[in-house]
């Protein structure tokens, strides 16, 4: 009996943390969506989507979105003004550390690898610090 309230337990979690990453949010300097227009029965917004392209994912945010912002729970006419990529800011490539010597790819500088007695993974830490290049900016209409 135990294990099944563990279980049960841990769908819950799963599942309310599935929600979170689903829901949309303003826009936050990378991504998400900003208001341009506004009425009582329609909006126009410009929503900032990162990563990978999956149309129907995408049309479940820019779809959320428009509930959001117009406050009701139907499913919106969405019309498609402009698909704009632009550079993502995020990305911007990592300080090097060193001496630069002429035009060559040579540099002298200190270590940051770490110790022997170090348990930092560094190749996890980039990962996570890994941005794509890009962002796709969607201009739409919802009514």
């Amino acid at each position: 009996m135990k294990i099944t309230y563990k279980l049960l337990a841990l769908g819950m979690a799963a599942i309310t943390l599935t929600a979170c990453q689903s829901a949309p949010r303003a826009y936050n300097g990378h991504s998400g969506y900003q208001i341009e227009n506004k009425s009582a029965d329609s909006a126009t917004l410009a929503y900032t989507l990162a990563g990978r392209q999956n149309q129907q994912l995408d049309e479940n945010k820019l779809q959320r979105a428009c509930q959001k912002v117009l406050g009701v729970n139907k499913t919106f006419k969405l019309t498609i003004l402009s698909i704009n990529e632009i550079a993502n800011p995020a990305a911007a490539p990592a300080e090097q550390f060193g001496r630069q010597i002429g035009n060559s790819r040579t540099s002298i500088g200190l270590s940051n690898t770490p110790d022997l007695r170090n348990s930092d993974n560094l190749g996890a830490q980039q990962a996570l610090d890994a941005r794509p290049p890009t962002l796709r900016v969607v201009r739409y209409t919802c009514s």
